[in-house]
Formats: C-alpha cells, sequence, structure tokens
C-alpha cells in the first residue's frame, strides 16, 4: 500500500488546528476621578504643595517687580509660591504670597476675587472697605482688592480647618500677563495692612514684563 503526501493545504489547516489560542488581552486600569477642590475657581490648580503639586514652569518672559522698602523676603512655605515676603508692622507682622500657575491656569479675575473676599466675616454695621480699583502698569491691567475684618482664610486638603483672626485685612493684586495672571496677597492685622499701603502701591506701580 503506498501514500500520498498530504498536500500543502492540507498541512496548513493541521498547523493551525494545533496552535494554541493568544490569550485574552488584559483590560485598561479604571479611571480614578479628579479630586474636587470647591474653594478654588475652575482651572486653578490646588493651593498645596505636597505630592504633585508642581510650580508652572519658568517662562522666558516672568512678570518683574521692585521690592517695597522694609519688606523682607522669605523662603516659600509651599513649592505653588513664586515668593513670599514678612511685613513688619505695628499690629504685628504681615504675610504676602506670590503664586503665579503657568499661561491659561489660575481662574478667572472674578472668581479669584470673590474667594478672596469669601475668606472674611464682615461685622453687622462694618463700614465697607474701599472700592476695588483697575489700575494699569507698564502696560499692564492690574486689579487691587481690600477687605477687612475676621479672617478665616482657607483649609488645605488634608491639613484640617483654617484658623481664624480678629481685625485683620486683606489687600491683594491680580495681574493681567500675557503668560497668564499673576496674584499678589497679603494679609495680616488691619494696622499692619493699612501701614504697609504705601509699600503696596510701589509694588504695584513697578509691575512689567521684559
Amino acid at each position: 500500500m503506498t501514500h500520498r503526501p498530504l498536500s500543502i493545504v492540507a498541512l496548513l489547516t493541521l498547523a493551525a488546528c494545533t496552535r494554541q489560542p493568544e490569550p485574552p488581552a488584559a483590560p485598561p486600569p479604571p479611571l480614578t476621578p479628579a479630586s474636587p477642590h470647591g474653594q478654588l475657581p475652575a482651572g486653578h490648580p490646588p493651593m498645596h504643595g505636597g505630592a504633585g503639586a508642581a510650580p508652572a514652569p519658568a517662562s522666558a518672559r516672568e512678570l518683574r517687580w521692585s521690592d517695597p522698602v522694609g519688606w523682607r523676603r522669605v523662603t516659600p512655605s509651599s513649592s505653588m509660591r513664586r515668593a513670599q515676603y514678612a511685613v513688619p508692622g505695628p499690629g504685628g507682622e504681615a504675610e504676602v504670597t506670590v503664586f503665579y500657575f503657568g499661561t491659561g491656569q489660575g481662574g478667572s479675575v472674578e472668581d479669584n476675587l470673590r474667594r478672596w473676599h469669601g475668606q472674611f466675616e464682615v461685622a453687622t454695621g462694618t463700614p465697607p472697605p474701599p472700592a476695588d480699583e483697575r489700575r494699569t502698569a507698564h502696560g499692564l491691567t492690574v486689579h487691587v482688592t481690600r477687605r477687612n475684618g475676621r479672617y478665616t482664610g482657607m483649609a488645605m486638603p488634608g491639613g484640617g480647618a483654617a484658623s481664624a483672626h480678629d481685625d485683620y485685612a486683606l489687600l491683594g493684586a491680580i495681574v493681567e500677563t500675557p503668560e497668564g495672571p499673576w496674584f499678589f496677597k497679603m494679609t495680616g492685622p488691619r494696622t499692619t495692612v493699612e501701614a504697609a499701603g504705601r509699600g503696596f502701591d510701589d509694588l504695584v506701580a513697578s509691575f512689567q514684563m521684559p
């Protein structure tokens, strides 16, 4: 009895039947929802300096300003702060913090002003603070705001409730630049913040972009 050689088609069919099936692909990892920060405006990065909170990358065109007389630069307490000052005064030391988050970051001017104002409790019958101002410094629009009363601050994620301070004041400026807004916020005892008003005016007048 003679055996005929298998045809090429038969050999291919036999190889396909003996091939092991490939294991199914692993499912993609589940998406993790972003943590809400209800106290911050839309588009505003987290304010804490913990893991994952990186400062905005340095740009060739960064805002420049002159340090007011008597203000002392200190090491920023958070990686998110571009600069920080201690300001002496009759009521005790005030603090100035400077933030910049990058182009298109930080939220709108209106939302940030509303957030700053919401950190103060004003007693009934207290006269309203001076009206907010819009100034111009070397072609840049600067929004200046003032508030006073009981300062409640803002709690940081995982940091517990913020401490409240009576008879405190805020003197703040938001600078609109082609590279995004810069935020300057002075808070401290009311008498100190009021005494630092001239230095703050000098600061605002010095803002410029290279």
